[in-house]
């Protein structure tokens, strides 16, 4: 079971975006995105980000650890239970991160919560073709 949590629903601009790479990992995998309401607090967003995680919990943070394309296909072939956790505008609580198993960085840069789920998407996306060795993905 691969697992995106996150802060919020998605905008309605970038849903379509969100729905075409759901419908892709889908086909390859047990996948399922949840949501969690936006709270008061960062901590009590956490708790509720950590109660649904499932097997190995990875947390987005712009000063995680990076990856190429090719490490994180590694990874999500090594972990078959993982779950992303994404927080909300204020990003994650240390509750988050301290229970996580990694802390990833998508990039070095700050982007907007909603742009990084979908960034996310595409790159598990592209890590199952680098399994699968299909051409979706050129060095």
């Amino acid at each position: 079971m691969l697992k995106v949590i996150a802060v919020g629903k998605i905008p309605h601009h970038l849903k379509e975006v969100q729905e075409f790479y759901r419908s892709k990992i889908e086909k390859l995998t047990n996948f399922e995105i949840v949501e969690i309401k936006k709270q008061r607090t960062k901590d009590e967003e956490g708790n509720l980000l950590l109660k649904k995680r499932k097997g190995f919990t990875i947390a987005l943070d712009e000063r995680g650890k990076e990856l190429d394309s090719v490490q994180f296909s590694k990874l999500i072939e090594k972990h078959p239970n993982i779950s992303f956790i994404i927080g909300g505008a204020d990003g994650l609580s240390e509750t988050v991160k301290q229970n996580s198993d990694m802390i990833l960085s998508l990039s070095k840069l700050t982007m907007q919560h909603d742009i990084a789920r979908i960034v996310l998407l595409e790159q598990i996306y592209r890590g199952f073709q680098i399994i699968r060795n299909t051409p979706y993905h050129r060095e």
